[in-house]
């Protein structure tokens, strides 16, 4: 929900009385509650969707190629789950003691998956069946392409997150370790596979791989918060606190998203009319348009937040669905040719 200056005692609760929405007796308003697993599923949905109509999974590797696509989206989902954990703590501070817990379980399934991927991307780059794939095939992988260095780089930040998300935190409720020190590697994790493939190959790449690196920490800091202020709605203490900062953090992602992204194209698009003639441009298209509604809904959200009409976190909701299929669609963004 992009936008500041929203006043606190405008953010709707748990049974806040307002104008709009269902009502419940008395009066009241009753938030939806957010449906965590369906965002998850519009994700991976999306990825297989836009690989298939994209050619990324092909008839003669249907098998690898629809595991890369899951591997590669189920990354960029725990990634979203891991940038949200640690929000949630930066956002209201003493008040998410479940953060450390969520992050806990999160990254070392994330390093698992970026593990999986990598024997993944080992078969692919020797043409050999999954059951197939040997040691040497995994090491040429990891030794020889660009991607290969950015896939040992995710792997080695995503198990040093899940030191810090082991460590207990120095009060109860302050979250898995340094809140900020989490939300770095996750950045780190998420967006080293994708600065180091074919935006670092590019002839323009002194621009585009730090594009790529904040394009990622934007989509994190917007996706991953939103869904923090989601999750963490059914207590209206906790929205009082973190809905208006994560509001006017909202904005300069959006900003910074649209910027970057614009900048990062340019490593594989030579001319805006590929955006409709070649399958990457198509992807990168719809991307855009799926951003583009989603900040619209955020400036809806936004309004009715402002004029304290009810409900608000429904709209919040769906722009989660739709960045959702925004990410499930970045990430067949890596093998798209």
């Amino acid at each position: 929900m992009p936008g500041d200056g929203i006043p606190a005692d405008a953010v709707p609760g748990d049974g806040v009385p307002g104008d709009g929405g269902a009502g419940t007796p008395g009066g009241r308003v009753r938030e939806p509650a957010p449906t965590v697993a369906g965002w998850g599923a519009v994700l991976l949905g999306a990825a297989v969707v836009v690989a298939v109509v994209t050619g990324g999974i092909g008839p003669d590797g249907v098998a690898v190629d629809l595991a890369q696509t899951l591997a590669r989206a189920a990354a960029d989902l725990l990634a979203v789950v891991a940038a949200g954990a640690a929000l949630a703590v930066l956002l209201a501070p003493g008040r998410t003691p479940g953060a450390d817990r969520v992050l806990t379980a999160a990254a070392p399934l994330w390093s698992a998956v970026l593990v999986a991927e990598t024997f993944v991307r080992g078969a692919l780059v020797s043409g050999r069946r999954l059951t197939e794939v040997r040691g040497p095939d995994v090491l040429e992988f990891l030794t020889g392409p660009r991607a290969g260095a950015g896939q040992l780089v995710a792997v080695a930040a995503a198990l040093a997150l899940a030191g810090v998300a082991g460590s207990r935190p120095a009060r109860p409720g302050t979250g898995p370790g340094p809140a900020a020190l989490a939300l770095v590697l996750v950045v780190v994790a998420a967006a080293a596979p994708v600065a180091t493939g074919h935006t670092a190959a590019s002839t323009v790449a002194w621009f585009a791989v730090p594009a790529v690196v904040v394009h990622v920490a934007a989509a994190l800091l917007w996706l991953g918060g939103l869904g923090a202020v989601l999750v963490t709605a059914r207590d209206a203490d906790v929205l009082a606190v973190a809905l208006p900062r994560f509001s006017r953090l909202a904005l300069g992602a959006v900003v910074a998203l649209g910027v970057s992204g614009a900048l990062a194209a340019t490593a594989r698009l030579s001319s805006p009319v590929e955006l409709v003639t070649t399958a990457y441009g198509a992807v990168v298209a719809t991307k855009i348009v799926l951003l583009a509604v989603a900040a619209a809904l955020g400036g809806v959200a936004r309004s009715r937040l402002r004029a304290g009409r009810l409900p608000v976190l429904a709209w919040a909701a769906v722009e989660v669905l739709v960045l959702a299929g925004a990410t499930g669609v970045a990430a067949t963004l890596t093998h798209t040719a």
